[in-house]
């Protein structure tokens, strides 16, 4: 005889991230209330915010706090996704995207946009090369 679960499932956490290179933040704080209320309205849990600020920002193989926020899925115990505005907002170059992601599927997670969009089907067997600077 089963016994029934009686915990509820644990909720996904939403591991923010963005990357912001000019001293404005205006742009930045909107992006990153748009993922706030994604999460929100998902019945996420937001787990924190990763931003890479300056020359960071623009060099993918730099990304301190893509690194850190990898590091913070990998130590999570529940489902994570790495929630982004929009694509760009990881990387302009597709390959370099692809890179960053791939960190993130490693880890066990996997990337979302505020527009629903998600990278699930990210083959895990790649085996991407290094990240440029652009």
């Amino acid at each position: 005889m089963e016994t029934p679960d009686t915990h509820p499932p644990r909720p996904t956490l939403a591991f923010i991230y963005d990357r912001h290179a000019t001293l404005t933040t205006a742009a930045l704080d909107e992006r990153i209330a748009r993922c706030r209320r994604y999460a929100a309205e998902q019945g996420w849990v937001v787990a924190g915010e990763w931003v890479d600020r300056g020359d960071q920002a623009l060099c993918a193989w730099q990304r301190a706090q893509w690194q850190m926020l990898v590091y913070a899925m990998r130590q999570a115990a529940d489902s994570a996704v790495c929630l982004v505005a929009t694509w760009d907002r990881i990387s302009w170059d597709r390959g370099d995207s692809a890179i960053l992601r791939h960190a993130v599927h490693r880890a066990g997670g996997y990337c979302v946009t505020t527009a629903g969009e998600n990278d699930l089907e990210l083959s895990q067997g790649e085996s991407p090369s290094a990240p440029r600077c652009h």
